[in-house]
């Protein structure tokens, strides 16, 4: 079992990708802050990152890279789409992101979504694709750091699988991450059994309803009482 951090911030995120060996690189180390800055303030009310790392980026649907089988791209170092950093969060969610100067780029998938998790090596580099219901993307690194971005990400989808969400009210994270159900399933369903997440549209949804809030549409209740509806605790 991977141990899980609570990262706030920014630097958090980039200290734990660097301590980590998760594709930290000191010569861009100021931009990637950026990008993991882009990250920090994507995410939701109470939502934090339990694990973070960093890759090149490529999106499935781009037609840079030389084909391989099945018609997929081969992502090599110079025509990737650039570094972008990537957290994994308690509300069970892969986020990625990366900064530029008037344009910053940033989606989000739930971990129950992603179908199909791959690394591939060679001698020196390699990548890790990512299938889900809405995005498909390599990440791009050394084979090592690969490695491990995968085993972040297919632990990140076994929990959610065997029922060990991350998710958890806020009283809780003072309190440390949630433990595995253990002994016979109760008649009625925990709170963490009945997360169901809407769509890849859930980010854009509680984002509008926080800006109603915030320009005085709706009361803090009655915003609070919709965020619990759309990520299925209520």
């Amino acid at each position: 079992m991977i141990n899980k951090a609570q990262l706030w911030t920014a630097d958090d995120m980039y200290r734990f990708a660097r301590d980590n060996k998760l594709g930290f690189n000191l010569w861009g180390a100021w931009l990637q802050k950026l990008h993991f800055k882009v990250v920090a303030e994507s995410l939701l009310d109470d939502e934090f990152a339990v694990s973070s790392f960093i890759g090149r980026h490529t999106d499935y649907d781009d037609d840079e890279g030389d084909e391989i089988e099945g018609g997929q791209p081969m992502p090599k170092f110079f025509n990737t789409q650039g570094y972008y950093a990537y957290i994994i969060t308690n509300e069970n969610r892969l986020v990625y992101a990366r900064w530029r100067p008037f344009f910053h780029k940033v989606s989000s998938i739930p971990l129950n979504d992603i179908k199909n998790i791959e690394p591939i090596t060679h001698i020196i580099w390699g990548h890790v694709r990512v299938e889900s219901l809405g995005d498909n993307f390599s990440v791009f690194w050394t084979k090592s750091v690969v490695r491990r971005i995968a085993k972040r990400i297919q632990e990140g989808v076994s929990d959610i699988k065997n029922g060990h969400l991350y998710a958890q009210t806020t009283s809780d994270h003072m309190q440390g991450f949630s433990q595995p159900i253990s002994g016979q399933p109760s008649s009625e369903p925990s709170p963490e059994q009945k997360i169901v997440y809407d769509s890849t549209t859930m980010y854009e949804k509680l984002s509008s309803a926080k800006l109603a809030m915030e320009e005085g549409l709706i009361s803090e209740a009655e915003y609070d009482d919709y965020k619990e509806r759309v990520l299925g605790r209520k």
